[in-house]
């Protein structure tokens, strides 16, 4: 798939480069810049791939454990209760591979993607309040039926993408079964890596190639040129969609080089000018309304200090999480519901290599009362 962003033997895409790893440490985030949280160790080497928060009090991380060595892994799970990470307990799973993606609403539903490595095989795990239980969906078990993401609504409505039966297609959730959905109508055929829900209800799917949104029925958006991996998008209109990822790495050369895409309802156009050049880019979030806001990822060489993009309102600029002593490599990231508050969480290390551990980092900035209509937010004290 092209948003994976580490599999057995490579977490990304990265030369083979050894890397060393630091302790997690504590730190109370603050209003000034992300801050390091504290987070109980995984079984090196580890990694965080994705996060999902529900409110401030309730959030989710998701990624794996025990990787290296030619090793397929071990689901690990965090779990956020407005005042530690937990990590909760996977063994029920039986699943030999890791937790590829979490998604939640803000009444505390959650979804995660499992991935067994040695059989290429993919599942839907719902939380059920104390961890998560695997729920079927048609071609469940058979390696041409894959997962690649997943969002959820508000009324608990959930939407995936993936492949079943050699096309690639949605998943829908009704509140009681899955059920796969026609592909779409032009008979795509590139790979569709991720699901969004916008602010206005519509539901948007994408891929290296590949843009649609269902509000009723599917608009496609023709794509002919795009970065070779797809790690996210935010539809702030039909008419004014973010588009980011990376193109991939020349092994044993320069890394991969970042790219973030603009789609004006004309055409789509590169970015100039990126604070992040060679990199990745890893995942997109924004505002209340879905307007631009923040973009995390890494950056080549001074990967020892993470990495995001702001929107100031005209443009993206820099903006630096806490140093380390290690790689800081951060690979998904989320905005708490109604809060100005952000999750990041990734991995000490670049490629499967002892002693490589989780990190999550946190962004706390001054309150803002967001009205459910959408309508602009008021900045409050903290």
């Amino acid at each position: 798939m092209h948003r994976r962003r580490f599999i057995t033997g490579a977490l990304g895409t990265a030369t083979a480069v050894g890397l060393g790893s630091a302790r997690p440490a504590g730190a109370v985030p603050r209003p000034e810049g992300w801050r390091r949280v504290a987070v109980p160790d995984g079984l090196e080497v580890a990694a965080l791939q994705s996060v999902a928060a529900a409110s401030r009090r309730r959030a989710w991380a998701v990624g794996a454990e025990g990787l290296g060595g030619g090793a397929p892994g071990r689901p690990l799970s965090y779990l956020w209760d407005g005042r530690a990470w937990s990590r909760t307990d996977t063994s029920g799973l039986d699943l030999d591979g890791y937790l590829t993606d979490v998604a939640a609403n803000t009444s505390g539903e959650a979804w995660a993607i499992g991935y067994e490595g040695d059989a290429s095989l993919w599942h839907l795990h719902a939380w059920d309040g104390d961890g998560w239980e695997r729920v079927p969906f048609p071609g469940e078990g058979t390696p041409g039926a894959i997962v690649a993401d997943v969002t959820v609504a508000p009324d608990g409505e959930a939407w995936a993408v993936g492949q079943y039966e050699g096309t690639y297609r949605v998943l829908r959730w009704n509140g009681r079964r899955w059920r796969w959905l026609r592909p779409l109508p032009s008979g795509n055929q590139r790979p569709l890596v991720g699901v969004r829900r916008s602010w206005r209800g519509e539901i948007w799917i994408y891929g290296p190639g590949v843009c649609a949104r269902w509000d009723g029925t599917w608009h496609e958006i023709p794509m002919e040129d795009h970065p070779h991996y797809v790690t996210g998008l935010l539809p702030v209109a039909p008419d004014d969609i973010w588009l980011c990822g990376y193109d991939l790495y020349v092994p044993g050369g320069r890394p991969p080089t970042a790219q973030l895409r603009h789609y004006d309802g004309t055409a789509w156009r590169y970015a100039e000018r990126l604070p992040i050049t060679v990199g990745q880019l890893t995942g997109i979030v924004g505002d209340a309304r879905d307007r631009p806001d923040r973009i995390a990822g890494w950056s080549y060489p001074d990967w020892n200090q993470s990495h995001y993009l702001r929107w100031d309102g005209a443009a993206w600029v820099s903006e630096r999480g806490p140093a380390s002593g290690s790689p800081t490599l951060m690979y998904g990231i989320t905005r708490v519901p109604r809060r100005r508050e952000y999750w990041a969480v990734g991995s000490t290390v670049f490629i499967p290599r002892p002693p490589g551990q989780v990190r999550i980092e946190r962004l706390t900035l001054p309150r803002t009362a967001e009205p459910r209509d959408g309508s602009d937010p008021v900045t409050t004290l903290p």
